[in-house]
């Protein structure tokens, strides 16, 4: 590695260094701006899987509209539209599968 890119590279290993002091040295928030940032799980697993379900709807309303002869609509775009919904639905499933087995270790866990 040549000089230039080590002195670059030891520069924002320092500069980040300064702003994680920075951070730790008192510009934390509050309690009450956490609290009020802060999303509640089941608010976030429920627009996650309604994100989900509207993606799918889209998909298919479009793939309707293609088949009906609609000419702003091609065929890559509702087979991308198609894609995304699966993948959308799939990470959904592994999500779900993950938080029974997380679920089911708790459960199992001697006390």
């Amino acid at each position: 590695m040549a000089t230039p890119a080590m002195n670059s590279v030891l520069e924002q290993i320092q500069f980040q260094s300064r702003q994680i002091t920075g951070l730790s040295n008192g510009n934390v928030l509050s309690d009450k701006q956490n609290a009020a940032n802060s999303v509640s799980f089941s608010s976030l697993l429920f627009n996650s899987i309604n994100g989900i379900s509207q993606m799918q709807t889209a998909a298919k309303t479009q793939a309707q509209n293609y088949i009906t002869g609609a000419s702003d609509i091609g065929l890559s775009d509702v087979m991308v539209s198609l894609q995304k919904a699966s993948v959308a639905l799939n990470m959904g499933i592994q999500v779900r599968n993950k938080m029974v087995s997380a679920y089911q270790e708790i459960m199992n866990m001697a006390v």
